[in-house]
C-alpha cells in the first residue's frame, strides 16, 4: 500500500517538475497555467498593490530562477509552491510600499517628481534632503534598519516594538535612541563630506 503512495507521489513530482521545466523552456501553455495561479494570488483584493502586474512578473522571474536552478524539491504540489512564492512576493512588495509611503509621508511633497513646486531651488533642496536620508538609511546597521522599520515603517510604539523583539520596554527605548544617535552621526559625516566636496 505504501508503495502505491510512493509511486503516486513520484508521478505527481514528475508532472510538476515537467511543468516547471516547460515554463523555463518558454512553453506558452505552461506559462499561461502558472501565470493564472500567480494572478489568483496577486490580483486578490487583500494586497492592494500599486503595481500588481509588476508583482506578477517578479513572481514569474523568481519561479524561472527556481526552475533553472532545479531547486523545487516536490515536497508540495507545484501549484501550492507557486501560490506560496506569490504570497511571499506580495508580502515583500507590500512591505516595501508601506516603508516607501511612510518614508515619503515624512516629507511634505513628493521629491522624486521634477517640478514638484514652482521654486526650482526648493525642488533641489528637497531632492538633496531625500538623498541625504537615503544615504543615512543605507549605512545604518541592519538591526537599526529593522528597528526603524518597526518604529517608522509600521508606526509601532516602543512597548509594541519591545514585545515583538522579546525585550523590555526600556531596552527598546534605549535601542531606538542609540539608532537615532547613529543616524545623527551618519548625518553629520554625510554633511561634512558634502561640504568638503
Amino acid at each position: 500500500m505504501g508503495d502505491r503512495f510512493q509511486r503516486a507521489g513520484a508521478a505527481s513530482f514528475g508532472a510538476a517538475s515537467d511543468l516547471l521545466s516547460r515554463l523555463v523552456e518558454g512553453d506558452s501553455a505552461a506559462h499561461d497555467t502558472v501565470r493564472e495561479w500567480v494572478q489568483s494570488v496577486v490580483l486578490s483584493r487583500s494586497w492592494r498593490l500599486s503595481d500588481p502586474e509588476g508583482c506578477v512578473q517578479e513572481v514569474l522571474r523568481r519561479l524561472l530562477v527556481i526552475g533553472r536552478e532545479r531547486s523545487f524539491d516536490g515536497q508540495s504540489s507545484l501549484r501550492t509552491f507557486v501560490v506560496s512564492v506569490a504570497r511571499y512576493t506580495c508580502i515583500d512588495a507590500r512591505r516595501r510600499e508601506r516603508f516607501r509611503s511612510s518614508f515619503e509621508a515624512a516629507m511634505p511633497e513628493r521629491y522624486d517628481a521634477p517640478g514638484g513646486s514652482s521654486d526650482p531651488q526648493r525642488d533641489v533642496e528637497r531632492r538633496e534632503r531625500l538623498e541625504h536620508l537615503r544615504y543615512i538609511h543605507q549605512r545604518m546597521p541592519e538591526d537599526c534598519r529593522k528597528l526603524w522599520g518597526l518604529v517608522y515603517g509600521e508606526g509601532l510604539p516602543a512597548p509594541e516594538v519591545a514585545r515583538r523583539l522579546g525585550i523590555s520596554d526600556g531596552n527598546a527605548r534605549v535601542r531606538i535612541h542609540r539608532c537615532l544617535e547613529k543616524a545623527r552621526e551618519l548625518g553629520r559625516q554625510s554633511a561634512s563630506s558634502a561640504a568638503a566636496r
